[in-house]
């Protein structure tokens, strides 16, 4: 079975740099980047000044290695920096890994930024003229706050942060599960805005009762289900009324509100969830025995009622916040 022919070359040009897919001509000038740079990559990675030519017999529609030149060398090479990006995965996802380097004397510069935008946009031409992707998506550890302040300028969004993602030699240390940010950007806001505002989705959640006995903060299940969805925690028993509506108001991802009001106080209550910016048809009300409002007699067994709150429960209701806003 004959190997797959390497893909033809790709370019493009900016101002103060140009990029390429790596070619054999590029080993030697690499290596001296490498070198150069070698204790203030090895801070975060693994460095061998011998890896490109591991990529280079590797390089495939789904693998392409970029070499970013300086179109003004100074010092003894011109490699501005590396980009890999692999990992593709095709059919309906489209998206591709990416994975760089900056290098002395260029790094710090703007001139790496520079080159990353236009790999980046090889990354989204079309096939002939680039890899053909829909997204791409680079993984950063959380303390490389150089390497995620490229990425923001660049439009990438933060979407998570992934535990033990990957495992990595780093500042002298043994390989070790080290834990990273996720960043992506698609190609249809491409070019993207420079540090693009965050937007995350805000849900919202009552675990609450009208006219009932107190029982707020005796389950657990409302800080249980906050820490679940990644949501602040309002507590009536705590806030005041009017303060726990401005303050769900003011929170960018929304909020779990606990507490008892009196029945006559349902008007109000949807009153406050308007003013925060939800809709009170949408907003899930989970009751203090365990059961949503909306739920039938004979639905789900209520929870957060029992000495012991099951995490399955706290999952089983979480899940149904998110659906609701979704």
């Amino acid at each position: 079975m004959s190997r797959e022919r390497p893909p033809g070359p790709l370019l493009a040009r900016g101002e103060r740099v140009w990029v390429r897919t790596v070619v054999h001509d590029d080993l030697a000038p690499y290596q001296q980047a490498v070198r150069s740079s070698w204790d203030r990559i090895g801070a975060w990675n693994p460095v061998s000044a011998g890896d490109l030519e591991w990529h280079l017999g590797r390089q495939s529609t789904e693998h392409r290695t970029f070499l970013i030149h300086a179109t003004e060398p100074t010092g003894e090479h011109d490699i501005v920096g590396k980009v890999n990006v692999s990992n593709v995965v095709r059919g309906r996802f489209q998206n591709g890994t990416m994975g760089y380097d900056a290098y002395d004397p260029y790094a710090g510069r703007g001139m790496f930024a520079e080159g990353l935008r236009l790999v980046v946009g090889l990354a989204f031409a079309g096939a002939g003229q680039g890899m053909d992707l829909h997204r791409v998506e680079a993984n950063v550890r959380p303390g490389n706050t150089r390497s995620a302040g490229v990425l923001r300028s660049l439009g990438f969004r933060r979407e998570g942060h992934i535990r033990s993602m990957l495992l990595l030699e780093s500042g002298g240390e043994p390989a070790q599960w080290r834990d990273h940010d996720a960043y992506a950007v698609h190609r249809g806001e491409w070019p993207a805005t420079p540090y693009a505002a965050h937007r995350p989705a805000r849900m919202a959640l009552l675990v609450s009762d009208f006219g009932a006995p107190d029982r707020s903060g005796s389950s657990g299940l409302a800080p249980a289900l906050a820490a679940e969805l990644g949501l602040p925690l309002f507590p009536r028993a705590v806030v005041p009324d009017d303060a726990l509506w401005e303050l769900l108001a003011a929170s960018p991802v929304g909020g779990v509100v606990e507490g008892v009001w009196p029945r006559e106080a349902e008007a109000f209550v949807r009153e406050g969830l308007q003013r925060a910016g939800f809709d009170p048809a949408v907003v899930p009300r989970l009751r203090g025995d365990g059961r949503f409002a909306d739920d039938p007699p004979d639905g789900p067994a209520p929870i957060g009622v029992s000495a012991a709150l099951r995490p399955s429960d706290v999952s089983r209701v979480a899940l149904r916040v998110r659906a609701a806003f979704a």
